[in-house]
C-alpha cells in the first residue's frame, strides 16, 4: 500500500497526488506530498525515512487537475476553500523548511521579485529608443544576448514601463504591435476572426502556438497587465487559447483560457487603460462565451476584483444559474 493510499479515509477517492520535490543539481527526489481527494487536501512530508502527516483542509467540492504534456500543471479548488488551504500550505512550507533546512522555490521567487525604482507616473521616459532600457524574455529573464528569433521586450530601466518588442533583430512599438493592419500582415488567417455583432469591433481567436505576430502582441499586453497588478498571471502561449478584442482596428484587450474536460478555465482578462469604461470587458467575455466557449459552464481562475465585477455584471457569477464557477489553483511545490 502506498503512502497516499494509507492516508485515505473510508470511501474517500484520490483525485491527484501532487509530489513535493527537492530539486538538486542533478535530478530531484520526492520529500513530500499533497493529496487531493474528493473532499480533502492532505499535506505530508518525509523526514529520516518516515512520513509525517502535517495537516489537512476540508474541501467543499471535488478539485480537479490540469496537465500539460503529461505533467501536472495545477490543481484547482473551489474559491471558498482557498483561504484555508493557502494558510495550511504556508504553514507546511515553513515546517518543511525548518525540518529539512531547504528553501521553498516560492520563497526564492518572492525574494527575487522586482519593484521599479521610479513610480511610472513620475518617470520622464517616453520612447523605446532610450538608452536606459531593460531587455527581457517572456519569462522576465534579463539579458541582452537572446537568440535572434526569440521574443523579448524592452522596458524603461527606471519604471519598468514596456515600450515594445524585438524579434529577429526588428523592433515593434506598441502602436505597431496593437495595429490590426500589422497583425494581418503576418500569417494570421481571416478564419480566426470572431464576429461580435458590431460594426466597429471583432475578436481574433489565437490558438496555442498560433500566428507569431498575434502571440507577440498578447505576450506584451499580458506583461503590461501583470505590471499594473491587474492580471494575476501572464499569457502561456504553448497551451492557452486567447481572444483579442479589436476595436477600430486596434487591439483593445484580451482574455485567455485553457481547455479542460470539466469545462474551460478562464485565466486572464485585461482591457487597456485607454479603452476602459466602455463595457468592453463584458462584451469580450459575453462574445467568448456565446461564440467560442464549447461548454455550458466554465471556471474562472483567481479573477481579480475587477474581473469578478465584470462576470457578475453579465450574470456569469450567479451561484444559482450563472455559467461561471470561481476556482483557485495550486501548483506543485519544490524546495532547493
Amino acid at each position: 500500500m502506498s503512502s497516499a493510499e494509507r492516508m485515505l479515509e473510508e470511501e474517500e477517492t484520490l483525485v491527484v497526488e501532487m509530489e513535493v520535490e527537492h530539486r538538486r543539481q542533478f535530478g530531484s527526489v520526492q520529500i513530500g506530498s499533497v493529496l487531493f481527494t474528493d473532499r480533502r487536501a492532505v499535506f505530508s512530508y518525509q523526514s529520516n525515512g518516515a512520513w509525517t502527516q502535517f495537516g489537512e483542509a476540508d474541501l467543499s467540492a471535488e478539485p480537479f487537475a490540469q496537465y500539460v504534456d503529461g505533467e501536472l500543471r495545477a490543481v484547482f479548488i473551489p474559491a471558498t476553500d482557498n483561504d484555508a488551504v493557502l494558510q495550511l500550505q504556508s504553514d507546511y512550507i515553513e515546517e518543511v523548511e525548518s525540518v529539512t533546512g531547504l528553501s521553498s522555490a516560492m520563497s526564492v521567487l518572492g525574494d527575487a521579485s522586482r519593484d521599479p525604482p521610479v513610480d511610472p507616473a513620475e518617470c520622464s521616459c517616453d520612447r523605446m529608443a532610450s538608452n536606459k532600457v531593460l531587455v527581457e524574455n517572456e519569462n522576465m529573464e534579463l539579458g541582452e544576448d537572446f537568440e535572434e528569433g526569440e521574443f523579448h521586450f524592452v522596458s524603461c530601466e527606471d519604471c519598468f514601463r514596456i515600450y515594445g518588442r524585438y524579434r529577429h533583430g526588428k523592433k515593434a512599438s506598441l502602436n505597431k504591435l496593437f495595429s490590426a493592419d500589422w497583425l494581418f500582415g503576418g500569417d494570421l488567417s481571416y478564419e480566426s476572426i470572431v464576429d461580435l455583432g458590431t460594426d466597429d469591433a471583432y475578436a481574433i481567436h489565437h490558438t496555442p502556438s498560433g500566428p507569431v505576430r498575434v502571440q507577440d502582441a498578447l505576450l506584451v499586453l499580458s506583461h503590461i497587465g501583470s505590471r499594473s497588478e491587474e492580471v494575476v498571471s501572464t499569457y502561456k502561449h504553448d497551451y492557452q487559447h486567447a481572444l483579442c478584442y479589436v476595436l477600430d482596428d486596434t487591439v483593445a484587450g484580451y482574455l485567455t483560457w485553457e481547455p479542460h474536460e470539466r469545462g474551460p478555465i478562464l485565466s486572464q482578462l485585461y482591457i487597456r487603460e485607454e479603452y476602459r469604461g466602455q463595457g468592453l470587458a463584458a462584451d469580450l467575455v459575453s462574445g467568448w462565451y456565446e461564440n467560442v466557449c464549447d461548454s455550458e459552464h466554465y471556471f474562472a481562475d483567481e479573477p481579480t476584483s475587477g474581473g469578478k465585477a465584470v462576470l457578475s455584471s453579465i450574470g456569469h457569477l450567479d451561484g444559482v444559474s450563472g455559467p461561471a464557477r470561481e476556482v483557485h489553483n495550486l501548483t506543485p511545490l519544490a524546495f532547493g
